[in-house]
């Protein structure tokens, strides 16, 4: 393939060199009695931090553009994810919006058809640096910090990288510690956590929203990049602020943006409704109900796959009158609605929520039953 005839070189060592550095670099560290609690605890923090700046600010803030962030949260985000010398925001959200674009195809950057390594680290050996400035990136371009950072990120890289860790060990006796293992290290294991959402992400997990492309979610993705391993429900609704959506779900970002909003720093932060999440698991569900009832040996009645039909148009009933009603409420609060009016309809929203909620636990029995019956 012409994208492949010839190494990036720059890319390829520094990925060869981080790992040796950090991995052999680490191990002379802590054998040599220079080991310090507080070089450990810098090494997490900075891992954290750099994690952060790449979820919540390349990725949701500059890639997606999921909530609105002040200027020194946007300030934050730049640097801090620079620190993962993973690319400026410029190159790296221009790969990322080509992924999503054009995901499981052969113009998509990191396409998983190629295979697990093409996805994870090779298409940065064989792939060179394309060109940012498009129309992919134009509205990132339109802000100064983004084209200063683009411009000079070698330089703010090494800085936030190396230069500030070390300087930050060296207040405890420990430059070679802040060096190793809270530069190189950390940059190697933040690497191949952002890496395994571009691999792991897209062969292991499960797919409760849509299986139309290779995205899953995959709780252990999730753990190692502060809650983007919920890659499916992403790739479903990437302009969502959270991936994972449930209460319980790990997504610390999700927490960092909310936590902004309530102090100023984040606004506009866009959540899909939930009638739509919803509408696509269940339909999701009676997709696989559907394929299993098909290789069943006991086929459906003509009257048992009318129910089954019946049953996911109430569904989609029920979710079009709330949706309905949700455009109606944002009319309504963005005129000079009385509040008797508005009152009026978030009653019938709370009720079309009520009926949402009704209609599809009926709809859950009746999966069971059919599934039981075509089991028997």
């Amino acid at each position: 393939m012409q994208r492949r005839v010839r190494i990036n070189w720059p890319t390829t060592l520094f990925l060869i060199i981080t790992p040796i550095v950090g991995v052999f670099g680490t191990i002379w560290w802590a054998s040599s009695g220079r080991f310090h609690w507080a070089t450990i605890a810098l090494f997490f923090a900075t891992w954290a931090a750099t994690a952060m700046g790449i979820t919540g600010g390349y990725h949701r803030l500059f890639s997606h553009k999921t909530y609105n962030g002040s200027g020194p949260v946007r300030a934050m985000f730049i640097f801090a994810g620079g620190a993962a010398w993973e690319g400026s925001v410029l190159e790296w959200c221009r790969d990322h919006r080509l992924h999503h674009k054009y995901v499981d195809t052969d113009r998509d950057p990191y396409n998983i058809r190629e295979g697990f390594w093409w996805a994870h680290i090779m298409w940065l050996v064989w792939n060179p640096r394309k060109p940012v400035l498009d129309t992919d990136v134009t509205d990132l371009w339109q802000d100064p910090l983004i084209r200063f950072q683009h411009r000079y990120y070698m330089w703010t890289a090494i800085a936030t990288s190396f230069v500030l860790p070390l300087a930050l060990a060296t207040l405890w006796g420990d430059p070679w510690g802040g060096l190793l293992v809270a530069g190189s290290l950390r940059i190697v294991l933040n690497h191949h956590a952002t890496f395994f959402i571009n691999s792991l992400c897209h062969i292991a997990g499960d797919q409760p929203y849509s299986d139309s492309h290779s995205a899953r979610d995959n709780w252990v993705a999730a753990l190692l990049t502060y809650g983007e391993g919920y890659h499916n429900y992403h790739h479903e609704f990437p302009s969502d602020y959270r991936n994972g959506i449930r209460a319980w779900q790990y997504d610390p970002t999700k927490w960092l943006i909310w936590t902004l909003s309530r102090l100023g720093g984040a606004t506009g932060l866009r959540r899909i409704p939930p009638e739509k999440v919803l509408a696509k698991k269940v339909h999701m569900q009676d997709k696989r109900l559907t394929e299993r009832l098909a290789k069943s040996p006991n086929p459906l009645t003509e009257l048992a796959e009318r129910t089954r039909k019946q049953a996911q148009e109430q569904v989609d009933g029920a979710v079009a009158r709330l949706a309905d009603l949700r455009r109606q409420y944002q009319e309504l609060a963005q005129s000079e609605a009385v509040p008797a009016a508005l009152q009026e309809v978030q009653h019938r929203l709370k009720a079309a929520e009520s009926e949402l909620i009704r209609t599809v636990d009926s709809w859950q029995r009746m999966a069971r039953g059919l599934a039981k019956t075509a089991t028997a």
